[in-house]
């Protein structure tokens, strides 16, 4: 009876926002719980986490007449099945929810029933998402596969968070990713594809793409990256149509060795976007020589001659080291930084 009550209050509430639903009981109260949920009128927000396949499904169908809602956390649902999945999809596709944001986050078992809301669904929300987190849902190359078609009409999705995915084989969803962000309608401010296990074939498919439309790369934790990946990296942040301003490269050790610091230099040295550049923490057994500090140093104010002091990159001005964001330790670096950030219209005086 307890449940029955507050769904009752639910749906007569004209002030409830947000609603995490983690358990449902059985039966009558469960059922009147969920009538007093489709009756609301006022919640923009829903959180769905850790309920069974029948639950969910029970849940997701109450859904279909919230057409305020904005936002849908659906977290750790691990015993979901095709059919909680296909009503899911059902719900998106139908266009009631125009949402802002849709977050699926440790959905590990969402399979082949989880790919048609990836494409189908993410047609039928268009472009009044913003948001979108697929993190940790195993998806791989044929999930992301599926996903880009469903992007195309997303043209007002800023962020896209596909973390802690697999996509050390996925190069063919890289490069159809590629396609979808260099295209005039994207939007997209913010790209996360932190530990997702990108080799430098997978980098090289999708660099140019990002690099073009996304503020915001994070590439953090893909260790498998080496130079040549990161020579594809370098390559695209020095076009001119870079708009890459915050870049992150944690975790990736050979970022932070004399020939990974000359590469990502020789991209810095021509680039007009980057404001603030991450690499991996210097304590972890890595040593930086001089061969690495010279190219960066080389990059911030080239002294060879007065045209190319006036051409250096007068843009960057943070350096980080690891997840805390400890400054890098070099004096000269980090005058030409200061610099760039306090006087930016001097800073070719150097």
């Amino acid at each position: 009876d307890d449940m029955g009550w507050l769904g009752y209050f639910i749906g007569k509430s004209q002030c409830l926002r947000a609603l995490s639903i983690n358990y449902l009981p059985d039966g009558e109260e469960a059922r009147a719980f969920l009538e007093g949920i489709a009756r609301s009128q006022s919640i923009r927000h829903i959180g769905i986490i850790y309920l069974t396949n029948d639950e969910f499904t029970s849940t997701v169908r109450a859904l279909h007449s919230l057409s305020q809602l904005e936002e849908l956390d659906i977290i750790d649902n691990n015993s979901v099945g095709p059919d909680g999945w296909s009503e899911l999809r059902t719900l998106l596709e139908s266009g009631v929810c125009q949402l802002n944001q849709l977050r699926l986050d440790g959905n590990i078992y969402i399979g082949n029933a989880g790919r048609g809301i990836l494409s189908n669904g993410l047609r039928g929300i268009g472009s009044s998402l913003k948001i979108l987190v697929l993190t940790n849902i195993f998806i791989g190359s044929e999930g992301l596969l599926a996903l880009v078609p469903g992007l195309t009409n997303c043209t007002g999705l800023e962020k896209l968070d596909l973390s802690c995915n697999e996509f050390s084989l996925a190069a063919a969803g890289l490069a159809s990713l590629s396609d979808v962000l260099q295209s005039d309608e994207v939007n997209l401010k913010r790209l996360d594809l932190c530990d997702c296990h990108i080799n430098d074939e997978g980098l090289q498919a999708f660099t140019q793409g990002a690099a073009i439309h996304c503020k915001r790369l994070d590439l953090r934790k893909n260790e498998s990256i080496t130079t040549t990946g990161l020579s594809y990296l370098s390559n695209s942040i020095r076009s001119d149509s870079c708009r890459v301003e915050t870049l992150h490269l944690q975790h990736i050790p050979v970022g932070v060795e004399d020939d990974g610091l000359e590469i990502l230099a020789l991209g810095l040295a021509d680039n007009k976007s980057v404001r603030s550049l991450y690499l991996d923490d210097l304590d972890d057994g890595i040593s930086v020589t001089s061969a690495g500090w010279i190219a960066f140093s080389k990059a911030l104010c080239d002294t060879s001659s007065v045209n190319s002091t006036y051409l250096s990159n007068h843009s960057i001005r943070n350096i980080w080291a690891g997840d805390a964001g400890e400054y890098i330790p070099h004096q000269e670096i980090s005058l030409y930084l200061q610099l760039n950030g306090e006087h930016p219209q001097y800073a070719a005086r150097c």
